[in-house]
């Protein structure tokens, strides 16, 4: 830890979350999108009284983590810990507990049927971004409609069709003037690909999504999915609204 003085002061870093502003230029920004569900803010919690000051309902029953964040986009606000959660590639990816040798082994992935050898499966797994490797254990998970977050999200997600993602990369190229660096390998999509790679790199990415959630959230062919760090989301869609096409 950095030496604390008493007589060194900063001004307050953190500013009051701007629920009506984020509301409305997410508003002006789907009359160009015309996205088919609502985005979603990912908060991420590491303290019980932190997950607790969150006015969200608990989830009764576990589930997976993709299906969390349909729920959500259909206007279903949750909050959940370890026991809620089914996946494993899920509660790893979002740090809710440590990972097992048969995982980072390859043995795990190997056993889908989608690598030639253990060794392809654990070189991939090895590529998987994942809050596991962190310190601290995640204690919980909200995840609210963006439109009803009253804080600060870390993250924020949506399910776009491939003219709404050329959109949005184009949104985060008018400021900018980079290419976004995707991290994409149809595996771990929602809670590796969306969550985790945008948290712990401060960059948007795209994702093709996985087998499992298209298995188990039923997302059209055509889908695809995009994780916005928040502090990019605004000027990714001030870019969005600066590049309409004219009519």
């Amino acid at each position: 830890m950095p030496f604390y003085n008493k007589q060194i002061e900063y001004q307050k870093a953190q500013s009051p979350y701007p629920q009506d502003y984020i509301n409305q230029i997410t508003q002006d920004a789907n009359q160009i999108l015309n996205l088919k569900l609502p985005f979603v803010g990912v908060h991420f919690c590491f303290s019980q009284e932190d997950y607790d000051a969150f006015d969200v309902p608990e989830l009764k029953s576990a589930t997976t983590y993709c299906i969390m964040v349909k729920k959500a986009m259909q206007g279903m606000a949750s909050k959940s810990k370890l026991e809620h959660h089914k996946c494993d590639g899920g509660t790893t990816a979002l740090g809710l507990e440590k990972s097992t040798e048969r995982i980072e082994s390859g043995q795990e992935y190997f056993s889908y049927h989608l690598y030639d050898s253990n060794a392809a499966a654990r070189r991939m797994r090895n590529s998987i971004v994942s809050l596991h490797h962190y310190q601290p254990v995640t204690y919980g998970i909200v995840l609210q409609p963006l439109a009803e977050c009253t804080r600060q999200p870390d993250v924020i997600l949506g399910v776009v069709n491939g003219l709404q993602a050329m959109r949005l990369v184009q949104g985060y190229e008018y400021f900018s003037g980079e290419k976004p660096q995707i991290d994409l390998g149809a595996m771990q999509a929602f809670c590796s690909e969306l969550t985790a790679v945008p948290y712990l790199s401060g960059k948007m990415n795209l994702s093709a999504m996985c087998p499992s959630t298209r298995v188990l959230c039923q997302w059209d062919a055509s889908d695809l999915a995009v994780g916005i760090p928040f502090h990019q989301y605004e000027s990714i869609l001030r870019g969005v609204i600066a590049t309409e096409l004219k009519k």
